[in-house]
């Protein structure tokens, strides 16, 4: 028995459906709502009766799960659907099944795998980013938009293999780069020609097309719940495993159900954002808002409530010492600030109220978390130990990117770039956080390795790069500098040094994604990926403008999500 679609599994067609619109009825005792505007879906299970459902409907009577090799392009179809909908968590172990299945067939060339190219571009893009080698060869024949001058090139086909060339990880896979360029250009053309008829399709393609490496799981399930009730898929083949109308009911019930835990958990963070007194800061961004939405991008299991809490913490931290640095202190105060912390004292002499209120804020939540991982197994004073270590590290970024620009020091780009990721904040946050985690999932010496660095390395340097695409102007009024200014400094024009920055931060992604997929690393998948939602968040804020400082779009994600 398959893992598919309980009436027909079909890829995009891009084709208009007429007469589907249907009223409020029980389907299989899930009453729901298809077809209609509102998020809303009317379901008297909870999320576990839900899950269970779905889970003997996924095994079938006899409790096992096999898939039969013309089931495959159904049983693949449900694995994006599951993952686009934010509910694949749930169903990892038959997953599971279903891609070692395909693998075997990947690596015998079936024709049910390789003789379609929608299928073909799909299992590709499925394997390569659970960790499955799979060249990019493969793919090679349809590298030219010549190669399917005697077949009709539909939007289903162009989708997925736009999707299978982003996951290019490699050098010299140019083949990607091809396809990636022709399938853009295709999809583009369609949209502006209004040649998609179905305006939901047409609303995908939009999505896909807008910053692809910044679409985050949370507001991407979000968008793709608006959009799963149209028939985007050809005939496949039936089967009756699965249930479309349980599957939208368990993933929106999900969906509203972390929506009211993360109203919680956000004000948990202003309470403790109050107590700290950080409210009292008369200088720079008051983040709580965003750092909370960001957390629950980065961490967006239901039960990682504390860890959640956590690296909103960490964000807003970094973000108030960062611009006390910047404007809010004088150099003294900032130097002061690093002492502290070096010293690490509960009682401590401060020169200001402002260098009193950070290095206390610092101190109390840092010494919580200690405690707080004694639960998962860790040691209070070694995990201690360890995050006034990361602290130093940062404050000594912040330290040397005042000084340089203070005293209008030159500097190279190879040296701007090493100490600037570390200002970036991100590992001190999310390494911080990752100590809440089991230990079993991840020990003290799993993020104290070099991996584990240079992972954080490559989040941090694409963040980092992609801001200062986007403040180099603000940044230039301040007598401020930053990658862009330190080329244009040089030989380049504006234009010329943003695109050799964004050269670097595609590759920095790159190595990034090269870590994440390969199997047998140090860190388990659970903990890399982790960083690779934090890449795709970072892209998310800083792809058009600074979202982080001024979040226009975010503002609106955020109340889309809470509708």
């Amino acid at each position: 028995m398959s893992l598919a679609f309980s009436h027909v599994s079909t890829f995009f067609s891009g084709q208009r459906v007429v007469g589907s619109r249907r009223e409020i009825i029980p389907v299989n005792g899930v009453p729901t709502t298809a077809n209609k505007p509102s998020f809303a879906v009317k379901c008297n299970l909870t999320t576990k009766d839900l899950m269970v459902k779905m889970k003997e409907k996924l095994k079938g009577q006899d409790g096992n799960l096999t898939v039969g090799v013309a089931d495959m392009p159904s049983s693949l179809c449900v694995i994006d659907t599951l993952e686009r909908l934010g509910v694949d968590r749930y169903f990892r172990s038959e997953i599971h099944v279903i891609l070692h299945d395909t693998y075997r067939l990947w690596q015998q060339k079936d024709k049910d795998i390789c003789s379609n190219v929608t299928t073909h571009a799909m299992a590709f893009r499925l394997l390569r980013v659970n960790g499955y080698e799979v060249s990019s060869e493969e793919l090679a024949p349809y590298a030219n938009l010549e190669h399917f001058s005697q077949q009709k090139v539909d939007t289903a086909m162009a989708i997925e293999l736009y999707r299978a060339a982003q996951e290019r990880i490699h050098e010299d896979e140019s083949g990607l780069d091809k396809i990636l360029a022709w399938t853009t250009t295709f999809l583009e053309q369609q949209l502006l020609t209004n040649s998609i008829l179905d305006n939901k399709l047409h609303k995908l393609v939009e999505y896909y097309l807008n910053n692809y490496h910044g679409q985050t799981n949370r507001v991407g399930a979000r968008r793709h719940l608006d959009l799963y009730e149209m028939s985007h898929y050809q005939n496949l083949k039936p089967s009756h495993s699965l249930c479309n109308e349980d599957l939208l009911a368990f993933a929106k019930q999900g969906f509203r159900d972390f929506q009211i835990q993360q109203q919680k958990e956000f004000e948990q963070l202003q309470r403790w954002y109050e107590d700290c007194r950080l409210d009292k800061l008369s200088y720079g961004r008051d983040v709580v808002k965003i750092s909370s939405f960001m957390a629950s991008i980065l961490m967006d299991d239901p039960e990682l409530a504390d860890v959640r809490l956590s690296i909103a913490k960490q964000m807003v931290l970094v973000t108030r010492i960062d611009d006390f640095f910047d404007h809010g202190g004088s150099r003294e105060d900032s130097y002061k600030i690093i002492e502290l912390v070096k010293e690490w004292k509960e009682k401590a002499e401060y020169d200001s109220e402002e260098v009193k209120i950070l290095f206390t804020a610092v101190y109390t939540t840092v010494n919580e978390l200690a405690e707080a991982c004694v639960q998962q197994g860790r040691n209070s004073t070694t995990v201690k130990e360890f995050l006034v270590q990361l602290w130093i590290e940062i404050l000594s970024a912040f330290k040397v990117e005042l000084d340089t620009w203070s005293d209008g020091t030159e500097v190279s780009l190879d040296e701007y770039l090493s100490w600037s990721w570390i200002s970036n904040g991100c590992r001190v946050s999310i390494v911080t956080t990752m100590h809440l985690l089991p230990t079993k999932l991840c020990s003290d010496e799993m993020l104290r390795s070099e991996e584990c660095k240079d992972l954080c390395r490559h989040v941090s340097m694409v963040g980092r790069l992609l801001n200062d695409i986007h403040s180099f102007e603000k940044e230039h009024e301040e007598n401020t500098g930053n990658s862009v200014s330190i080329l244009v400094a040089g030989e380049d024009t504006e234009e010329e040094a943003i695109g050799k920055i964004k050269e670097i931060v595609e590759y920095e992604r790159r190595k990034l994604m090269q870590i994440v997929y390969k199997r047998g690393t140090i860190l388990p998948r659970e903990c890399k990926d982790i960083f690779l939602k934090a890449c795709r968040a970072t892209f998310y804020v800083y792809s058009s403008t600074d979202e982080f400082t001024s979040p226009r779009q975010v503002m609106e994600d955020m109340k889309t999500l809470s509708s």
